[in-house]
Order: structure tokens, then C-alpha cells, then sequence
């Protein structure tokens, strides 16, 4: 009886051991990298919706819009650091953004056009990034009450199409 179990068990175990890969086998798929929210940003955004101090003001497709110019509104960053802002009166800024180490801040700053920066920023503007971007969709709020939408925090969900 100890002799077929150990029949048994020698059989199992020679089966298992055949059971390994081949050393014909072809190179294994690389592991694709997450991208990092640097990446992630990296692209031209427009409004999808926009709140001030929770009051919606803007949806994309919206026929009741309180603000209709955030139709034109766009945060291209897709350019290394440099950045382009078309606000919602259509006015247009350059400058430059950074991330913070943590992810969670995005400022704008030495943003200036022919008119000069955008209206109480001297500027800079900051903002705050909600949860985690994704290749289609950013969600900001600005740090502080913004003039140009009546002294309001502003949220913006962003798209990329």
C-alpha cells in the first residue's frame, strides 16, 4: 500500500513538474506604466461644468446657461510647463503652470496678454485638484474667490474630447 502511494505521488508530482513554462516561450508583455497626473493633464481642456460657490453656472449643451461664454472657455497645458487660458468673456492669457510635488495644486502664473493679466490676479491664478485626473476628465477649484466671477470660489469639470 506505501508503494502505490508512492507511485502515486511521484506521477503527480512529474505531472506538475511538467507543467512549467518553456524556455522557447516568447518574451512576457511589459507591464504598461500607470501614467502620473503630469501626464495625465498634459492635454487641452474645455467646460463641461462649471459651478461658483455651488451654483451652477455653465453645462456643456445647457440651454440655460447664467454664463453661456464658458462654451469658449479652454486650459490648454499640453505644451511642456507653458500654458494658455481663454476665459469665459473670451479673453485669452498665456504663462506658465506648475503641479505641486503632491498632485493636489495646479498654479497658473505669469499669466498676461495685451490687456495684461487676468482681472485681481496679478497673474496668478490656483488651483485645487479634485480626486484623480483622468485621461478624459480634470476637475479644479480655484484656492480663492475669483473677481471675474463675482468675487465666487469657481469648479470646474473639465473634459478633454
Amino acid at each position: 500500500m506505501k508503494f502505490l502511494t508512492f507511485v502515486f505521488a511521484l506521477i503527480c508530482a512529474l505531472s506538475l513538474g511538467s507543467c512549467g513554462s518553456k524556455s522557447s516561450d516568447p518574451t512576457p508583455t511589459p507591464v504598461t506604466p500607470t501614467p502620473t497626473v503630469a501626464d495625465l493633464i498634459k492635454k487641452t481642456w474645455s467646460a463641461n461644468t462649471v459651478s461658483w460657490d455651488g451654483v451652477s453656472q455653465y453645462t456643456k449643451g445647457g440651454s440655460s446657461n447664467l454664463v453661456a461664454g464658458y462654451s469658449s472657455f479652454k486650459l490648454d497645458l499640453s505644451t511642456g510647463s507653458s500654458v494658455t487660458l481663454t476665459e469665459f468673456d473670451g479673453k485669452k492669457f498665456t504663462g506658465i503652470y506648475v503641479l505641486s510635488a503632491d498632485n493636489k495644486k495646479l498654479t497658473l502664473s505669469s499669466l498676461t496678454s495685451a490687456e495684461g493679466a487676468p482681472s485681481g490676479t496679478n497673474g496668478t491664478l490656483e488651483f485645487t485638484i479634485s480626486g484623480t485626473p483622468t485621461a478624459s476628465s480634470l476637475a479644479i477649484e480655484t484656492t480663492t474667490t475669483y473677481i471675474k466671477a463675482t468675487n465666487k470660489k469657481v469648479a470646474l469639470n473639465l473634459v478633454n474630447p
